[in-house]
């Protein structure tokens, strides 16, 4: 078990030597440029401003060109009515067998107010995106940060459990040498060599997890897990007490406010186009073109005559099967669930905020009970170690006040890391997760 345990230590100090060293800025730093969705969220910043583009072309000249050939298989006949061309009704047939066209249409947009309302919307569409992009850096950052914390605390643990290795293989190596000189009983040093077997399986676990951990980091990252990382371990604890904290919780920094919103906004807009259907529209037309006119197929791309116009094209919706009010109420119920929905939310924010602030106050309580209880046993365990060394006490005394101590050890990385993760939800909860992260570089 020793040697096992020993191995995996080389093992994973040698791997450790051999890979880069990140803090949390630079693992945050490698997160943002390199995880996979922030690819995602910038198309859709391209995609708004694209979009916003195609709504503003819609209100540009739009020129077309076109070429169509007709062969008449068979012309209309014409029934002229008697009295025409004689007494007799008369059967004509007009037109000719082969006719081209090629020509130009263009036309341009005077007035339509959907369109109209539409460009104005890429504005604040592009301003949602963005708004999406910051929400997604938010999230980023925080599932990096709750990863890295883990990798810190397995690390502190780790460290905590080698110390005790140590401590217990000098034990049993002076207990063994005692039994060899007939001091004590051979069960003295079993007793010490399960406290060892404890300690050694306790690392042994806690260095697979370690390694684990860093590769929940790494995808957390967008690093692949082939890449060599380990991160420092210069983290200042205290500042996840020295934190400020504020009372009230300011909605309007919340990027996920800023988000609802917007998308209030976006659909109000939404209403206005639909509204702006049942309005008239205004169109410029015109056309120029050549013609051909034959009966001869070898002669129908010759003999060009052209021909143009220009003219108003006014459009006037009366009816449309009650589509177009239909959709406008489907806009309108939007609306209004958007608005809904955007009161619960603030309700919800504020809850989260209240709620985060007791659980880093309750967590920050608990921390630093657990740090004072964790230096009241190391120094009952110095004593008993002093005592036990001296005579005056014996191995199970100085084993019970050595598992006080182990539980004591247990209750504070247990309650440091609660009170790492509860002052990264309050940050997050009242939309200072970014300066937080700052002063923990």
């Amino acid at each position: 078990m020793r040697l096992l345990t020993t191995c995996m230590a080389l093992m994973w100090l040698f791997s450790l030597h051999a890979q880069e060293t990140y803090s949390l800025a630079e693992c945050i730093e490698y997160t943002l440029k390199n995880h996979p969705s922030m690819g995602v969220y910038e198309n859709n910043e391209r995609i708004a401003r694209a979009q916003t583009t195609q709504s503003i072309a819609g209100y540009l000249p739009q020129v077309n060109g076109s070429a169509n050939f007709t062969d008449n298989l068979k012309l209309q006949t014409t029934v002229l009515p008697a009295g025409i061309f004689g007494p007799q009704p008369a059967e004509v047939q007009f037109g000719t067998q082969y006719n081209t066209v090629v020509g130009v249409d263009f036309s341009q947009t005077i007035y339509d107010q959907s369109k109209i309302i539409g460009i104005k919307a890429g504005k604040p569409y592009e301003a949602m995106t963005q708004l999406q992009q910051e929400l997604n850096k938010e999230s980023l950052m925080y599932n990096t940060a709750i990863a890295y914390f883990q990798v810190l605390i397995l690390r502190e643990q780790r460290s905590i459990l080698e110390s005790n290795q140590n401590k217990f293989e000098e034990l049993v190596a002076t207990l063994s040498t005692q039994q060899k000189q007939g001091v004590i009983m051979s069960k003295e040093v079993d007793r010490a060599k399960v406290s060892l077997n404890t300690t050694n399986y306790q690392l042994e676990d806690v260095v697979r997890k370690e390694q684990l951990s860093v590769n929940t980091l790494k995808n957390t990252m967008g690093m692949s897990l082939d890449h060599p990382l380990t991160i420092r371990e210069d983290l200042d604890y205290e500042s996840f007490s020295s934190f400020p904290m504020n009372n009230e919780l300011a909605l309007e920094y919340l990027t996920s406010f800023k988000i609802n919103k917007q998308q209030i906004a976006l659909q109000e807009i939404n209403v206005k186009m639909q509204r702006a259907k049942y309005l008239p529209t205004l169109n410029f037309v015109g056309k120029y073109a050549y013609q051909s006119l034959n009966n001869d197929f070898s002669q129908a791309f010759t003999d060009w005559n052209n021909f143009s116009y220009i003219g108003l094209g006014l459009k006037v919706p009366i009816f449309s099967g009650l589509g177009r009010y239909s959709k406008l109420r489907e806009e309108q119920l939007i609306l209004e669930n958007d608005r809904s929905n955007f009161l619960l939310n603030q309700r919800n924010m504020q809850l989260n905020f209240e709620n985060a602030s007791v659980s880093v106050g309750t967590a920050y309580t608990s921390f630093k009970s657990n740090w004072d209880n964790l230096n009241l046993a190391e120094d009952l365990l110095e004593v008993t170690e002093y005592q036990y060394k001296q005579g005056a006490v014996g191995l199970t005394d100085f084993l019970n006040d050595d598992t006080a101590y182990k539980n004591a050890q247990s209750n504070y990385i247990n309650s440091l890391y609660n009170l790492m993760i509860s002052q990264l939800n309050y940050q997050k909860a009242q939309g200072t997760l970014t300066e937080f992260i700052d002063t923990l570089k």
